[in-house]
């Protein structure tokens, strides 16, 4: 209604524009005559049309001024009006004013109305109009009957232009209404929901009140719920990683990186504790700085972080200065927490994570941490448990060296590498000289001690790519990567000059031992990888066979 009332204004604009034009035809044609002996006051009626339209103008004010009183009908009786007056007051007109009045109206109501009310009050003007030729034309005399069919074909052509007109806005009326009441539907749609929602918006609002109170508690045990999973998934996380994760590295490494995601702080770092030096160590940390890092390592074994670890008690620290802690030098950190790991048995280490920002930690964090230590130890533990099992299975009881099953993964690693990287690769096999005289002699257990001092001294004196393995008995057999035929022989030389000059000794019993030694090497001596093995020990016999203590080289190939 309020886009009606719109155009309403419109119209009452228009009409005081017509009022003044009106008002200005007064004064320049006072009034019309005829032909006949009648005359009619064109002043008047002009007069009356005028004093009509102000009148009605003015009605029209009021109501369009106010919803309430505005309405269809309103809107119907105004249109209505203004075409009566437009048809009765206006027809002796023969300027064309009448029918620049009626196009107004008439074309508003098309477009609200559609066409049933336009054609017939365009019926209505056609009416009058036609009534009021013959009524001209019938009083003349004498009577012209060529004037009256002039008069009634150019209405007729006037009034079926109109007709025209307004079919096409009747037409525009149409798919309007369409519109609208599709526009409508939609809306109905619209108010339903819009009456669900405000149903369940009042049911809401009932409920609120208690609701409120609760809320409260819901938000409180929504944060420790947060935090619980938060803690469980990070306990989930490293317990899986407990049970997939053996080498003890790989695993602090996950951990570390753990730490990091779930505290959200810039560093962490895993300080593990040897026992041998009684010192604690940098094993992970996210610190990429090397001057950084090289601060916190010479720096961690300071009296704090040393009492917590033996004393088992964590520390908080949210407004650090930086000046009363040296292993945080150049880092700007305002906040720290340190965990020890610990189990009953055995103190592991330490947990340090830090935070640039100051009160980044408080019990929850802390909780978390120590629950989180507690894991980590027993992971520790279970990593080295490990290690102690693959050493044992890895390693000769009695020699502590590598055992033969040891030997061949490894050598066949280290051949397929030297076949990749085309380096040398030299193989050694000793055997300790006349070792059967010596249980026979001293007796089996001056024997383990032999093949104990015989294995260390060869192992304290190899490389950290070499590798030695118990072969059998009282043989051992010496892997050398990059090592050529002559380096080899150089190497179990000095090697054969410190078991010879090395004394053995056992409670009362002390006494001297000689190796014999065959040396092959890839791709000097051998081929392949059987053949290597083949020439090394068939070196070894042929050094038995020269006398004993000292060294044969397989034959080199080509």
């Amino acid at each position: 209604m309020n886009k009606i009332q719109k155009y309403e204004k419109v119209m009452i604009n228009l009409y005081w524009v017509f009022i003044v034009l009106l008002f200005s035809a007064l004064f320049f044609k006072q009034e019309l005559y005829t032909n006949a002996n009648v005359y009619f006051s064109k002043k008047n009626y002009l007069t009356v049309f005028i004093v009509s339209i102000v009148v009605l103008n003015i009605v029209k004010i009021l109501f369009v001024n106010n919803i309430n009183l505005y309405s269809d009908k309103a809107f119907d009786v105004f249109r209505s009006m203004e075409v009566f007056l437009t048809s009765v007051f206006l027809l002796p007109f023969s300027d064309g004013i009448e029918y620049l009045s009626l196009v107004l109206p008439l074309f508003f109501i098309s477009i609200r109305k559609g066409k049933k009310l336009t054609y017939l009050l365009l019926g209505f003007s056609a009416v009058i109009k036609i009534a009021n030729i013959f009524v001209l034309y019938g009083i003349q005399e004498p009577f012209d009957a060529s004037k009256v069919v002039f008069s009634l074909f150019r209405i007729f052509c006037i009034y079926i232009l109109l007709l025209c007109i307004f079919s096409i806005s009747a037409k525009i009326y149409s798919e309007n209404l369409k519109n609208e009441q599709e526009n409508d539907r939609l809306i109905d749609e619209l108010g339903e929901k819009y009456e669900q929602l405000a149903s369940a918006k009042d049911e809401i609002k009932n409920q609120y009140e208690t609701l409120k109170e609760t809320n409260f508690k819901l938000e409180d045990t929504n944060k420790r719920l947060t935090s619980s999973i938060a803690e469980f998934y990070t306990l989930q996380q490293v317990s899986e990683a407990i049970g997939s994760i053996l080498d003890i590295n790989e695993l602090l490494n996950f951990v570390n990186d753990v730490i990091i995601g779930v505290m959200g702080v810039n560093f962490s770092s895993i300080l593990l504790f040897d026992q041998k030096k009684n010192r604690l160590k940098v094993q992970f940390t996210n610190i990429t700085n090397k001057e950084e890092l090289a601060i916190l390592a010479d720096n961690v074994n300071c009296e704090l972080l040393l009492d917590i670890l033996q004393n088992e008690k964590p520390l908080i620290e949210n407004m650090v200065d930086p000046d009363k802690y040296d292993f945080i030098q150049t880092r700007q950190i305002g906040s720290f927490m340190c965990v020890p790991l610990s189990l009953k048995s055995r103190k592991f280490g330490l947990t340090l994570i830090e935070h640039r920002n100051n009160n980044t930690f408080n019990t929850e964090n802390l909780r978390l941490l120590t629950t989180l230590g507690k894991q980590v130890s027993m992971a520790i533990e279970n990593a080295e448990l490990y290690a102690n099992l693959q050493e044992m299975a890895t390693v000769d009881g009695l020699t502590g060296v590598y055992n033969r099953v040891y030997f061949h993964e490894k050598f066949e690693a280290e051949f397929k590498m030297a076949e990749e990287k085309g380096y040398n690769l030299s193989l050694v096999i000793l055997d300790i000289d006349f070792f059967k005289i010596f249980n026979d002699t001293y007796g089996h257990l001056f024997g383990d001690v032999v093949l104990k001092e015989v294995a260390q001294t060869v192992k304290n004196n190899l490389r950290g790519t070499d590798t030695i393995a118990r072969f059998g008995g009282e043989e051992f057999v010496l892997i050398l990567p990059r090592t050529s035929i002559q380096q080899a022989h150089e190497k179990v030389e000095f090697l054969r000059t410190k078991i010879a000059g090395n004394v053995i000794k056992d409670n009362l019993i002390s006494a001297s031992v000689t190796a014999s030694f065959g040396i092959a090497c890839y791709p000097e001596t051998s081929s392949n990888q059987v053949g290597l093995i083949r020439d090394a020990d068939n070196a070894l016999y042929k050094a038995k066979e020269n006398g004993r203590n000292c060294i044969m080289i397989s034959q080199k190939i080509g």
